[in-house]
């Protein structure tokens, strides 16, 4: 007679990894296989301390319950402090809560795989929490996390908040320096263009003066660059991909405005020649961009207006 599903349980699932197993496994078989011994007498005994439930082994990996997410991460502690010191017990640990099932001795659930992704985020020698397990734990003032961001864990249609412990002196999740230059770069770089080009703009038409269409497309190309670099700096800070669809709106726009640059636009230009210090019937042109009504240059000592009769 089959043996149906357990009624399923709402516990803290601890999914462990070894580091480097593979390339160690490859170079030694047996010394891979003492390795797993060793760590699973090291580990069993403090999981049992701490109440929880030794579910499984999975090769060089551990998969083990708890009843209380705040034990299950104060276990996952004490295990990365006993293990920091010995040589080639390097792990990574992932806690998620949700709900499993058992069946001869095994589990079973979405949750469970969760746990296993979870995991993958780590710093070796680190613990890796989803957002589930962060909220039992966030009222501890003795464990300490930083935010990882929101990432996509295979199988999982929504992003997965993702944080590491940096308490006990644990290591912490790198952040990733290229995107972080790159925007603050493009935020500077975007600031200087459209704040001087804004500056500009405003005294040009303080005294009189009219702009043409380009200089908006100059203001855009600096924008661009603004929210590109935000964009950066979100990836960096781990913020949710979803929650960027108005810069990829935004940029949308830009493409598609610089594309029709020189078709419906063409009207706002003044000319495309090179037009700096000629005089028309109404207007003293400053450059191609940038043109003076005839009275508002003679005020400003741009002309004299002896020189319009000439």
């Amino acid at each position: 007679m089959k043996k149906s599903l357990s009624q399923k349980k709402l516990k803290a699932i601890v999914f462990t990894d070894m580091a480097d197993f593979t390339k160690i496994s490859a170079q030694d078989e047996q010394k891979a296989l003492d390795i797993i011994q060793k760590q699973n007498e090291i580990i069993k005994p403090i999981v049992e301390n701490y109440k929880g439930e030794w579910i499984k082994e999975i090769g060089d990996g551990l998969l083990f319950s708890f009843d209380s997410s705040l034990e299950a991460v104060r276990c996952s502690i004490e295990i990365q402090e006993t293990l920091k010191d010995i040589d080639d017990l390097n792990i990574r640990i992932g806690i998620h809560q949700g709900d499993i099932f058992v069946k001869d001795g095994d589990v079973f659930g979405d949750d469970v795989n969760i746990a296993s992704r979870v995991e993958g985020f780590a710093p070796i020698g680190g613990i890796s929490l989803s957002d589930k397990v962060h909220k039992d734990i966030s009222g501890v003032s003795d464990i300490k996390t930083s935010f990882i961001g929101h990432r996509k864990l295979k199988g999982v249609e929504q992003e997965t908040k993702i944080r590491c412990i940096t308490s006990n002196q644990l290591p912490k999740h790198r952040k990733q320096i290229l995107p972080l230059l790159i925007g603050y770069l493009g935020i500077v770089y975007g600031a200087f263009i459209v704040l001087s080009k804004l500056v500009a703009i405003f005294i040009f038409y303080f005294v009189g003066g009219e702009v043409s269409g380009k200089e908006v497309f100059v203001l855009l190309y600096g924008f661009s660059f603004i929210f590109i670099g935000y964009s950066n700096l979100s990836y960096v800070k781990g913020i949710s991909i979803k929650s960027q669809k108005l810069l990829i709106y935004f940029s949308c726009f830009i493409i598609i405005a610089t594309t029709l640059r020189h078709t419906l636009f063409d009207q706002f230009f003044f000319y495309p020649d090179d037009m700096e210090g000629k005089v028309d019937s109404q207007y003293y042109y400053l450059s191609s961009d940038y043109r003076l009504p005839i009275d508002k240059a003679i005020e400003q000592g741009y002309i004299e207006k002896d020189s319009l009769s000439n």
